[in-house]
């Protein structure tokens, strides 16, 4: 892990700031402290948009503004929002956790006060909010703008000061198990599907325990609005689940995302089994599928008791299938896309024992 210094600027974009919002002129300001309050004049409302750090509140704070509610409308819903506290000099609105979530993923926002209307951006919602205040173990929350797309697992992204290679936590994109098409076109799909997601979107990036990986790249869940993009590509089918320790966050999400695509045959498990015939002189006869040893496993990485012994048909080795016994280096690691009773069973369906 690198030092968080490395990483500083960027978290400047957290919940425990706030962010300014001007009625006149309208322009994007940087992240300020929470407790900073700019110059201002009962002519020209200032606004801040903040969490409290202690209960997670968030708030809109409006100075040289005291009315007894202010409106908010984003994509055509609009709210009252009724005042934590005010007086003369200030006011502090409050906005619901469900507000907020609408105004994060909402396209536009504008605030109306008085007989002035200002709009609100994206980028200062998230800036100011996308957070949360979840205690002392809130994960770190950076917003962004993707610049391109590198590959099926990893974007270039503009953090504002600085542009960074960002690899998505707890996936890989591969080809399919058992692909009909070639290698090169499965990755053209799987990088495709990841350029629909987040192509040139705005982001936030939520980070888990571990920062970067030995490539120096940021690690992190993806976020386009309310999808997490890690998860979505895990659910098409075009990604499989990696996670290494202790980036685990969302762990439990992503397998049964994963379990879900093979049971609908999605992406990359929606290929058929290998053909009945045979291939040449020399292969000889297969069995029929009724015929076939095996059955199929009951999790994401389990066999039922009566046949443990995992067969692995997305070996890299570019042989048909491998297997693992219940002692094997390798079995717990090892995800089974079929399983046997007998290691006589796994070899009469087309798999060698794995040498470790």
């Amino acid at each position: 892990m690198i030092p968080r210094a490395r990483v500083a600027p960027a978290v400047a974009l957290l919940a425990f700031v706030a962010v300014y919002i001007a009625p006149y002129p309208v322009r994007m300001p940087s992240a300020q402290p929470a407790d900073s309050q700019p110059t201002t004049s009962a002519e020209n409302p200032r606004g801040v948009l903040g969490i409290d750090p202690k209960t997670g509140q968030r708030y809109i704070k409006l100075s040289g503004h005291g009315s007894p509610t202010i409106d908010v409308a984003c994509d055509g819903k609009r709210w009252t929002l009724p005042p934590l506290s005010r007086s003369e000099e200030r006011a502090v609105y409050e906005v619901t956790r469900n507000v907020a979530e609408e105004m994060l993923n909402a396209v536009e926002c504008r605030l109306f006060l008085a007989e002035q209307d200002v709009p609100m951006s994206r980028q200062q919602l998230w800036a100011a909010w996308a957070g949360g205040a979840r205690g002392a173990h809130a994960p770190q929350v950076l917003v962004g703008q993707v610049i391109d797309v590198l590959d099926a697992n990893t974007i270039l992204v503009n953090l504002g000061d600085r542009a960074e290679a960002v690899r998505y936590i707890g996936i890989v994109a591969k080809e399919a198990a058992q692909p009909v098409r070639s290698v090169e076109s499965k990755r053209s799909e799987s990088v495709e599907a990841n350029r629909q997601l987040v192509a040139r979107q705005p982001i936030r990036l939520e980070l888990d325990v571990q920062e970067r990986d030995r490539d120096g790249r940021l690690l992190a869940y993806v976020y386009v609005a309310d999808q997490m993009v890690n998860a979505e590509l895990v659910r098409r089918g075009t990604a499989e689940v990696m996670t290494i320790p202790p980036n685990m966050r969302h762990r439990e999400l992503f397998v049964t995302l994963e379990q879900e695509a093979r049971d609908q045959k999605r992406g990359m498990w929606a290929d058929p089994e290998e053909p009945t015939t045979p291939t040449s002189a020399g292969t000889g006869p297969r069995l029929s599928t009724k015929a076939r040893p095996g059955v199929p496993p009951d999790g994401i990485w389990t066999c039922p008791a009566t046949q443990p012994i995992k067969g692995n048909f997305t070996t890299t080795s570019g042989e048909r299938c491998i297997y693992h016994v219940p002692d094997g280096e390798f079995y717990g690691a090892t995800k089974p896309d079929r399983c046997y009773a007998t290691a006589d069973d796994a070899q009469q369906d087309g798999c060698r024992r794995s040498r470790r």
